[in-house]
């Protein structure tokens, strides 16, 4: 079975872009019209984007990078990282677009705009945009503010679950932690891939046990550190840890 498009690195898919280009492509211009927005279907949510695919190519790397920063966990988180990632891409979209308003007017007044210099002419150019072009420029603006206000409020819906579940996470992981510490004292065998679940959360026994060691390893330097290093002082019986058989 052939790889999915999804399931390709970005580095790869900007590759098949490029070999693509080599493709003679459509040749009535019907076919060309068509063929030059495509409709996309996204991997995650299931909807239909129109994307050229430059921009799509851009934007499955911009996702996949911001996902993976926001390391999102269930439906809820993952749907608010997506609609994060989404957001300041059309914030980045709405930037590109005062600047493509610009290019747009040098293009459009360059006949009639004859100045000493290149600086001036570019000072007119942006006069002459926001004489006939501020009512756009405005718009795009307020458009902005609104996106930065989606920002900031699903930041904080994103933010608070996380906060929430981690915390959940982290007193199951303490539960599951002396679970394992019981059954190691009473010298019970462990498999390698044994897992616990505690309060709905899955541990690995082997993660488990190299968090205990390692805590067992940061007390006892903790306790040499506050004696001086002095090797001769028997670590206390509390800071131990049960030790696998």
């Amino acid at each position: 079975m052939s790889k999915q498009t999804n399931d390709l690195s970005p580095s790869k898919l900007l590759a098949n872009y490029l070999n693509a280009q080599q493709s003679t492509g459509p040749k009535t211009e019907a076919g060309k019209a068509k063929s030059r927005m495509n409709a996309r279907r996204h991997g995650l949510t299931g909807q239909f984007y129109v994307m050229n695919e430059a921009d799509r190519i851009a934007y499955t790397a911009f996702e996949k990078d911001y996902l993976e920063d926001l390391a999102p966990v269930g439906a809820v988180e993952r749907q608010l990282a997506i609609t994060l990632a989404q957001n300041n891409w059309r914030l980045n979209r709405a930037r590109a677009l005062e600047s493509n308003i610009e290019g747009l007017c040098h293009h459009e007044y360059a006949a009639d705009t004859n100045a000493d210099t290149a600086e001036t002419e570019a000072a007119i150019t942006h006069a002459k945009m926001w004489l006939n072009h501020h009512h756009a420029i405005a718009n795009l603006t307020l458009y902005e503010n609104r996106i930065e206000r989606m920002l900031a409020r699903n930041e904080k819906r994103l933010e608070a679950l996380q906060v929430n579940r981690m915390a959940a996470e982290e007193i199951a992981r303490e539960e599951a932690e002396l679970l394992l510490n019981q059954s190691l004292m009473k010298r019970e065998p462990q498999a390698p891939n044994q897992t616990l679940e505690v309060r709905g959360f899955v541990f690995s026994v082997a993660k488990l046990s190299a968090g205990l060691d390692r805590k067992t390893a940061l007390a006892t330097a903790r306790f040499y550190k506050a004696n001086n290093w002095d090797a001769s002082k028997p670590v206390p019986r509390a800071l131990t840890m049960p030790q696998a058989a």
